[in-house]
């Protein structure tokens, strides 16, 4: 199993979810981000934002989306790819991609573990959970 990491712009994020679900993942993490690389943040003088010198403020940090997927190893290649189709733009600031292995899994409500707890199960209903009370 291995944890896919991606760091993108948040304007990509509905194509890049919408390709993962053509391809089959139905789950994922999704948090807001912030953060900078080779842009090292951007002047915004446009916005009539000076500091104390006088100066374009900076802003340092640079809005982001982190997704988080954990797959089985078959698939971490199509979805590696998958992401990476979907964020590029071709310009700097597009994002970064790790993979991570993951050693144990474990469905909370269930105690499957690993392989058997990324499965796709049959949706419950509300009269399910309710029987379960």
């Amino acid at each position: 199993m291995q944890l896919v990491l991606a760091i993108i712009q948040p304007a990509k994020l509905d194509s890049v979810k919408e390709a993962l679900v053509k391809l089959g993942i139905q789950g994922m993490t999704v948090t807001g981000a912030k953060g900078f690389g080779r842009q090292k943040g951007r002047p915004l003088a446009f916005l009539g934002l000076l500091d104390m010198e006088g100066k374009p403020f900076t802003v340092d940090f640079l809005p982001k989306v982190r997704i988080e997927i954990v797959v089985n190893d078959d698939i971490v290649d199509a979805v590696v790819d998958t992401i990476v189709a979907a964020a590029k733009t071709g310009t700097v600031g597009d994002g970064k991609l790790f993979v991570i292995p993951v050693t144990r899994t474990v469905r909370i409500r269930t105690g499957e573990e690993n392989e058997a707890a990324l499965t796709i199960e049959e949706p419950a209903t509300l009269s399910d959970s309710r029987k379960n009370k």
